[in-house]
């Protein structure tokens, strides 16, 4: 029998793994579906391994390490017995396969994604070369650099993808989201690694004001053909901040020519805003459906986890260590932006270097008090706890006990939620109220009804409401 069986089990396989997407599709966002799923295929599925073929080895490791037990469950649900779930590139030999043991093999050196341009025009004299032939790429912002979370590992994963295939996987890739958010970081992380991976290519990474001021003087100085010619002959154009383009009617029209012209030859457009493209105000409407061509992804606030992981990591890159209870501290009191958040370690460390002692919560919290918005009211545990056993229609005693039912777990996680929110108490003095447990239950807990919250609009109007009746800020 070849690789994918006789037709007869290739046809059973296939309603099988039909199924197994219908089961999969219901429990997620669609943007997660479209972005993910929707490149898989069967490669064949018999004698209790399923194997699913995926179009490069970006998406081979996501699966592994966040979908394969989920996607192992969905399977186990439309079969007898156990599945193992291997993942592979398509058209790629066994080596590449990724199975449940996580082994992976390096990667091999690309090919050239494009034919090597023609040598562009010179330029005249005034012509600023710098923007196009000596590209700025801040050489920390990589994808290695960049703290993942459920706030932002759509985005981030998507930067990823078009980074291994530019090209080919998004076109364009529009990220929005707040200032301070990360957006120029994936920007800086793609641009890094595709000069890595393809040298020899050009790229153009600018922010939409220097996109502006460099098409100004071209016109200025009667070089639009020139600046047309070399612009248009990159193989990866990245644009910050294109909201800018609001109100320019003039610029609007020539980046309009432009990102059909690189999108008809198949290179890569990456754009950041922040505001989705139907939400950007006096954007020719011909722009808006070419942004929405590719994905569009967004990169929310920050976690309470994803902001801890980042406080350790840009700690560690000033070169001051945070012991656990500073970083609650922090991350309790700074939850708009990852700038506020480096701003925030910037600050107890001067005072740290100033005052020469030791960094602790105490330091931290004189470094930190002119920054600090404190609650109009002081709430405790036990006050939230009563509000979320009077909704839930249980026991305070129920929530400290060991019991792991549904109807005594989910009402425990929304008041660990709140008390990690609303209070200023540490997640081990957290864990100690709801019976003694420590604070990676907790944290758990935080992480639950964070996920719960995402996926069921109704749990967050309800705390939106509890919040209201404790009277929280």
């Amino acid at each position: 029998m070849n690789e994918r069986g006789s037709a007869g089990t290739l046809g059973s396989a296939e309603d099988r793994f039909q199924q197994v997407l219908g089961t999969l599709q219901r429990g997620m966002e669609a943007q997660q579906w479209r972005t993910w799923f929707r490149n898989m295929r069967l490669g064949s599925w018999a004698d209790g391994q399923l194997k699913i073929l995926l179009p490069n080895r970006f998406y081979q490791e996501w699966f592994q390490s966040k979908f394969h037990d989920r996607v192992r469950a969905a399977a186990e649900k439309h079969t007898d017995g156990p599945v193992q779930v291997l993942f592979v590139v398509e058209d790629e030999d066994g080596p590449s396969v990724n199975g449940t043991d996580g082994e992976a093999v390096a990667e091999p050196t690309p090919a050239p994604l494009f034919v090597a341009p023609e040598s562009a025009p010179a330029p005249s004299p005034g012509w600023p070369d710098d923007l196009f032939d000596a590209t700025p790429i801040n050489p920390h912002y990589t994808f290695r650099d960049f703290v993942t979370g459920p706030s932002n590992e759509m985005a981030y994963a998507s930067a990823r993808g078009v980074a291994d295939e530019p090209g080919t996987n998004y076109n364009p890739l529009f990220i929005h989201g707040a200032v301070g958010l990360g957006k120029t970081h994936l920007l800086h992380a793609i641009g890094n690694e595709f000069r890595r991976r393809f040298p020899e290519q050009r790229m153009c990474i600018l922010s939409c004001e220097e996109f502006t001021n460099a098409f100004i003087h071209a016109l200025g100085h009667n070089q639009v053909e020139a600046f047309r010619e070399r612009l248009r002959k990159v193989h990866l154009l990245i644009i910050d901040d294109i909201h800018f383009l609001a109100n320019k009617e003039r610029t609007q029209e020539e980046f309009f020519n432009t990102f059909n012209r690189l999108h008809q030859l198949g290179c890569q457009i990456v754009l950041s805003s922040d505001a989705a493209p139907s939400d950007i105000p006096a954007l020719k409407e011909r722009l808006v459906s070419r942004f929405n061509w590719g994905l569009v992804t967004c990169l929310e606030q920050p976690e309470t986890e994803t902001r801890m992981a980042i406080l350790t990591r840009k700690a560690h890159q000033f070169g001051i260590t945070l012991p656990s209870d500073v970083v609650e501290f922090i991350a309790a009191h700074f939850r708009n932006n990852i700038r506020e958040l480096e701003g925030a370690v910037q600050s107890v460390k001067a005072r740290a270097d100033i005052e020469g002692g030791v960094v602790d919560l105490a330091l931290a919290e004189r470094a930190l008090a002119g920054r600090i918005r404190m609650p109009e009211r002081k709430l405790d545990i036990d006050t939230i706890a009563a509000a979320v056993c009077a909704h839930y229609q249980v026991e305070a005693g129920d929530l400290k006990s060991r019991r792991r039912t549904r109807n005594i777990s989910v009402p425990r996680q929304v008041a660990m939620y709140l008390a990690r929110e609303l209070t200023h108490l540490s997640l081990q003095e957290i864990g100690a109220w709801f019976g003694g447990r420590d604070h990676t239950t907790v944290l758990f807990g935080v992480q639950k009804t964070e996920e719960r919250m995402r996926q069921d609009p109704r749990l967050a109007q309800l705390l939106g409401r509890l919040r209201d009746r404790l009277g929280a800020p």
